[in-house]
Order: structure tokens, then C-alpha cells, then sequence
């Protein structure tokens, strides 16, 4: 049996950045280790952490979500979106744990500007085998301006050897 998860339940918005190549796209932080049995918050200490660490090869369900906040404050049409994939060990995209948020918004009438907030709540759950001391991440892949997330959480559990 293992299990692990983190969080961050403070409700504060952290700003994504757009750097590039995606591939090199910062890291989703926590703030929370939840119970945790054969896996490790990294990097250790108190915190702030960016990954979680399995001790144990095996298969794991490892679920992922946060809150998007999406915002468009131009009086063209604009589309905002966010994308964010697990890795493994830093290199390693999961390409199948994708998740993203993405929205379609036009200007004001007559070239008024306009201002839309999109929130949306995204995640997905995965099963995927790791190796013993496989360390896990999430990271913006792909970003358009004004775009910032809160409450993410990922969580590991252990399901066969």
C-alpha cells in the first residue's frame, strides 16, 4: 500500500507564467502534504513543494486538479487557454494526462473593451506504473496571457505492484 497527495487550500491566485519552449513551463506549486504512506513531498522540509515522490514501484491512480482563471480585458476577439501535463523525474511528459482550460471571447459592442473572468475547475485521473523513487509534477505546458490557477492537488495511490 502507498499513498500521498499535496495541496494547497489557501485560495491565492498564482499568476502562470508564458515561458518557452512549453516543455521548460514552470511547475504547479503546493503548500500541503496530505497523508502520505511510501511516498514524499519534494523537495523536502516545510514547503512550498512541486513534486511527489513514490517509493515503490508499482502501478499508481494519480489524480490532478485545479481552478483556472481565465481573463480577457481587450476589446478584440482574444482566446485564453491553459495547458497542463503531468512528468515524470522532470523529462518524462505523460502525454495522456493532459488537462486544459480554454475559452473564446470577443470584444465589447462598438470596440468597447470587455472583460470576461472564466473559472473552471479542470483535472483528469490517470493510472500509469512507476519506478521506485519516480518523482511526479505538474507543469503549465502552453499558456496565453492572463492566466493564474488556485486550489491544485495531486494525489497518488498505490493499486498493484
Amino acid at each position: 500500500m502507498a499513498y500521498g497527495s499535496l495541496y494547497d487550500p489557501s485560495g491565492n491566485f498564482v499568476a502562470v507564467s508564458t515561458v518557452n519552449p512549453p516543455t521548460l513551463g514552470q511547475k504547479v506549486v503546493f503548500t500541503t502534504p496530505g497523508p502520505l504512506l511510501g511516498t514524499a513531498p519534494f523537495p523536502p522540509g516545510l514547503g512550498p513543494y512541486t513534486d511527489i515522490e513514490v517509493l515503490t514501484a508499482g502501478v499508481y491512480e494519480i489524480s490532478m486538479d485545479l481552478t483556472a482563471r481565465l481573463i480577457n480585458a481587450s476589446n478584440l476577439t482574444f482566446n485564453t487557454e491553459v495547458q497542463f501535463r503531468l512528468f515524470i523525474n522532470d523529462t518524462t511528459p505523460v502525454l495522456e494526462s493532459t488537462f486544459e482550460s480554454f475559452n473564446r471571447i470577443t470584444g465589447g459592442p462598438g470596440g468597447n473593451p470587455s472583460q470576461v473572468e472564466i473559472r473552471n475547475t479542470i483535472g483528469r485521473t490517470i493510472q500509469l506504473r512507476l519506478a521506485a523513487n519516480d518523482r511526479l509534477s505538474i507543469r503549465v505546458i502552453s499558456a496565453s496571457l492572463n492566466v493564474m490557477y488556485r486550489y491544485p492537488s495531486l494525489v497518488v495511490t498505490k493499486i498493484a505492484n
